[in-house]
C-alpha cells in the first residue's frame, strides 16, 4: 500500500480514538462498539493532546493588566511611532490599525513606519522618532540586536520604547522600557503540539518558517522544531526557510519538497502569509490537500475560512491582534505618564483553532475587528475605563 495513503488510513484512526477519548474524559456513559478503534495514544501523543485541549479556550473575561493610569488625557497631541519589522506581513498593519485606534482613544497620534526587514531601514525609522522627539517608540517584532545603536537613542534621549513580539533582551527601567509578546515561541510550540496529538506522534513533517528578522528565526528554531526534536522521537521532520521578499519561489519550493519526500503527511507553517504559496506548491505537486495537513499561525480572517470550509488548512493558532494592539497601548501610556510597564505580562488573548470550533464561528471582517473568536471582547471598553476615559 503507499506509504502516504498508509499514514492518512493511520490518522484517521488516530483522530477516532482521540474523539473517543474525549467522550469518556466528558462524562459520557456510552459503552464502546466493536466498529470503534481500540487503538489507543501513546505518551507522547497524549501529552501532546493535553495542551491542545487546554489552549483551545477561550477568555472567560477581560481583565486588567494593570492599575488604572493617571492622567492620560494630559498626553494628548503627543505622537508614537511604530516601528514594524516589515509590513508586507498583513499582522503588523492590522496591529498598525489596532494601535491607531486605541491610542486615538487618548488623543495621541500615530506614525508607522516600515523597516523593510532591513536592518538600515528599521534604524532609519527610530531615527525619525527621535529627531521627532516621538511621545514613544514601539517595537513592531524588532529585536534589539538587529539596531542596537537606534535603539540605545531612543532610551538616551529619554523616549519610552515598547518591543513587542520579542524575546526581552535584559533588564531596563520598566518606566522607560517595556515589552509585549503573544509569545510566538510558545505558539509555535503549541503547533507542534497538535501535529504530534494528531499523528499519534508519528508525523512526518514539512516545516516552513521565514528568515526575514532574527525573532521569527527563533519561533521557529526554539518553539517549533524543539519541541519536535524533544517530544516526538518517531517524528520526522524536513525544515525549509524563506524571506517574505522572496515569496513567488516558495510555491516551487514547497512542491520540490513534497516530490522528494513522498511520505510528508504535515506541513507547518510559521504564519499564514505563507498559506497560499504552499496551496499553490500542493497543486503543483500534483498531491490533494487530504492527504497532506496544514496548520498555520496568525488567526487571520481568510485562513480561518479556509480552515472552516476544510479546504487545505486542519487548525490555526490565532492571536487577536486587535487586543495586542490594545495591550500595546496601554504599555506605552503608562510609560509616557510616567508609571512603569507592566513586567512580564501574559497576554491572554491566543488560542488554538479546530476545524469544528471555527465553524461555529462568525468569519466577517467585522467579527475578526470585534475580537469576538476569543472570547470576551469587552477590552476596549476595558481599557478606556482603565485609562479614566470613559
Amino acid at each position: 500500500m503507499n506509504k502516504r495513503i498508509t499514514k492518512v488510513l493511520r490518522g484517521l484512526v488516530v483522530a477516532s480514538a482521540a474523539v473517543s477519548l474525549a467522550a469518556c474524559s466528558a462524562g459520557s456513559d456510552a459503552a464502546p462498539t466493536a466498529s470503534e478503534p481500540a487503538q489507543e495514544l501513546s505518551p507522547a501523543a497524549q501529552a501532546a493532546q493535553e495542551i491542545v485541549e487546554t489552549i483551545s479556550q477561550p477568555v472567560g473575561e477581560f481583565t486588567a493588566p494593570g492599575p488604572a493610569l493617571e492622567g492620560v488625557a494630559d498626553l494628548s497631541g503627543s505622537t508614537v511611532y511604530y516601528v514594524a519589522a516589515t509590513l508586507s506581513v498583513p499582522m503588523f498593519t492590522v496591529i498598525a490599525d489596532a494601535l491607531e485606534e486605541a491610542l486615538g482613544e487618548a488623543g495621541v497620534s500615530l506614525q508607522v513606519c516600515d523597516g523593510k526587514a532591513n536592518p538600515q531601514s528599521i534604524a532609519t525609522c527610530i531615527d525619525q522618532a527621535v529627531q521627532a522627539d516621538a511621545g514613544a517608540v514601539i517595537s513592531g517584532s524588532v529585536p534589539y540586536e538587529l539596531a542596537s545603536v537606534a535603539f540605545d537613542s531612543v532610551t538616551k534621549a529619554g523616549i519610552p520604547l515598547l518591543y513587542t513580539q520579542v524575546a526581552p533582551a535584559g533588564p531596563g527601567d520598566p518606566k522607560q522600557v517595556g515589552y509585549l509578546s503573544p509569545d510566538n515561541i510558545e505558539m509555535q510550540a503549541w503547533m507542534a503540539n497538535w501535529v504530534i496529538a494528531d499523528s499519534n506522534a508519528t508525523a512526518d513533517v514539512l516545516a516552513v518558517g521565514l528568515s526575514d528578522t532574527p525573532a521569527t528565526k527563533l519561533w521557529m528554531e526554539q518553539g517549533a522544531l524543539a519541541t519536535y526534536k524533544e517530544k516526538c522521537a518517531d517524528c520526522k521532520v524536513t525544515f525549509q526557510e524563506i524571506n517574505t521578499g522572496q515569496m513567488d519561489k516558495l510555491p516551487s519550493q514547497i512542491s520540490s519538497a513534497l516530490v522528494a519526500n513522498p511520505g510528508i503527511t504535515h506541513i507547518h507553517a510559521l504564519a499564514d502569509s505563507l498559506v497560499q504559496p504552499i496551496q499553490q506548491g500542493l497543486q503543483s505537486a500534483g498531491i490533494s490537500p487530504d492527504d497532506v495537513k496544514v496548520i498555520s499561525m496568525e488567526g487571520s480572517l481568510a485562513v480561518m475560512q479556509l480552515l472552516a470550509d476544510g479546504r487545505f488548512m486542519n487548525a490555526e493558532v490565532g492571536t487577536n491582534l486587535q487586543a495586542l494592539g490594545w495591550y500595546s497601548a496601554d504599555q506605552t501610556l503608562r510609560m509616557m505618564s510616567g508609571q512603569p510597564s507592566v513586567q512580564n505580562l501574559k497576554f491572554p488573548y491566543r488560542m488554538l483553532f479546530s476545524q469544528e470550533a471555527t465553524k461555529a464561528l462568525t468569519l466577517t471582517p467585522e467579527a475578526e475587528a470585534s475580537g469576538e473568536w476569543y472570547g470576551d471582547a469587552s477590552f476596549r471598553e476595558g481599557f478606556t475605563k482603565l485609562w479614566g476615559l470613559d
